[in-house]
C-alpha cells in the first residue's frame, strides 16, 4: 500500500489553464451568502450513508463503458431555464456546451488563505440566471475518493462552518439521495434573513472504470424548502475525470437567483458577483488531497 501512493506522489503531474475574467466591483456583502454555494450543493451528505457501496464506498445510479456521444445543445444567453446537462456526458463537452455564453479564457485563477486553489468563473445569463463554474485538481488520488470526500459531512462543516447549521441526509435509492440543508441567518444588502431551509436532490453515475459524474438538483416539491433560500432554481454538473495520478473537477451550476438575497440594483448587478463567490466555494478539494498527499508522503518517508 505504502509504495503505491509513494509511486503516486512521485508521479503525480500539473495541470490547470490560466485566463483572465473581468469582473464588475460592487458590495461583497450582497454575495456572501453565496460565497460557497457550489459547495453547499455538492458536497454536505454524510459519508456513512455508502457503507454498502463499492470504490471508496461509494454508490452510483448507473453505469456505461464510455462518455456520452452525442453532443450537448448549447447553452444560450436568455435561454438557461431550458438547458439540460443530460447523463454521461465528459467534462469537455459540457465545458463547450458553455462556450457560446462565455469565452474558455473566462476563468480566473484563485488562490485563497485557507488553501481553496484552482479556476472560478462567473456568467450573467440573463433576468435572474448566473452559470457558476470552476475548475481545479485533487492530486494523487482516484475520482472514487474525491466523491466520498465532498459527500463527507465533516468536510462540509469545516469549510462551511459559519454558513451550514444543520445537514439530514437519505438515501431514496443506489446512487441516489436527498440533502436536507438548513443555513445560517446570512447578512445581505437589505440587513439579514433568517434560517434557510432547502432540499437537493444527488444522482450518481459512473462512467468507465473510474470516472464519475454528480448531478445535484434543488428538490423544489420539498415541503421543508422556505421561501427565503439563495436560489429558485438550481441545477449543478461535477464531473470527476481521472488524469494521470490526479483527478481534474469540473463544475457548472446554472441557477435562477433569489433577488430578495441577490438584488439586482439599477447600476449593478449582484448576480455576476454572486455567481463568482460561489464559483470560489467549491476550490477546497485540492486542498484537501493536498494535505492528504503530504500525509501519506511525510509517513512514507517515515
Amino acid at each position: 500500500m505504502k509504495k503505491q501512493q509513494h509511486k503516486r506522489i512521485i508521479g503525480s503531474r500539473e495541470y490547470m489553464k490560466q485566463g483572465n475574467y473581468c469582473m464588475k466591483s460592487g458590495s461583497r456583502v450582497v454575495a456572501l451568502l453565496l460565497l460557497s454555494l457550489l459547495h453547499l450543493l455538492i458536497s454536505e451528505a454524510s459519508a456513512n450513508i455508502f457503507s454498502d457501496g463499492n470504490d471508496a464506498g461509494v454508490t452510483f445510479n448507473q453505469h456505461r463503458r464510455n462518455y456520452a456521444r452525442e453532443s450537448l445543445t448549447k447553452l444560450k444567453y436568455g435561454s438557461a431555464d431550458t438547458f439540460n446537462f443530460g447523463r454521461f456526458q465528459s467534462p469537455d463537452a459540457v465545458d463547450k456546451a458553455m462556450s457560446d455564453c462565455r469565452s474558455s479564457k473566462s476563468f480566473k485563477h484563485h488562490s485563497s488563505r485557507d488553501g481553496k486553489e484552482g479556476y472560478y468563473c462567473s456568467t450573467r445569463l440573463g433576468g435572474d440566471w448566473v452559470l457558476a463554474e470552476s475548475k481545479q485538481v485533487a492530486k494523487n488520488c482516484i475520482p472514487a475518493e474525491v466523491l466520498a470526500a465532498y459527500l463527507d459531512g465533516s468536510n462540509q462543516k469545516k469549510w462551511n462552518e459559519d454558513k451550514v447549521l444543520d445537514i439530514n441526509v437519505s438515501r431514496t435509492g443506489q446512487g441516489l439521495y436527498n440533502q436536507a440543508m438548513v443555513l445560517k441567518p446570512q447578512r445581505v444588502l437589505t440587513g439579514k434573513t433568517t434560517v434557510m431551509r432547502y432540499t437537493q436532490k444527488i444522482c450518481v453515475d459512473k462512467i468507465g472504470n473510474s470516472n464519475y459524474n454528480a448531478f445535484v438538483e434543488l428538490d423544489t416539491k420539498s415541503k421543508s424548502n422556505t421561501k427565503l433560500r439563495p436560489f429558485h432554481i438550481l441545477k449543478v454538473n461535477v464531473g470527476l475525470e481521472q488524469v494521470g495520478n490526479d483527478v481534474h473537477i469540473y463544475a457548472a451550476g446554472i441557477m435562477k437567483v433569489n433577488r430578495k438575497i441577490v438584488p439586482n440594483l439599477v447600476i449593478f448587478d449582484a448576480s455576476g458577483l454572486a455567481g463568482a463567490m460561489a464559483g470560489k466555494g467549491t476550490l477546497w478539494l485540492s486542498k484537501h488531497f493536498q494535505d492528504r498527499s503530504s500525509k501519506i508522503q511525510k509517513n512514507t518517508i517515515e
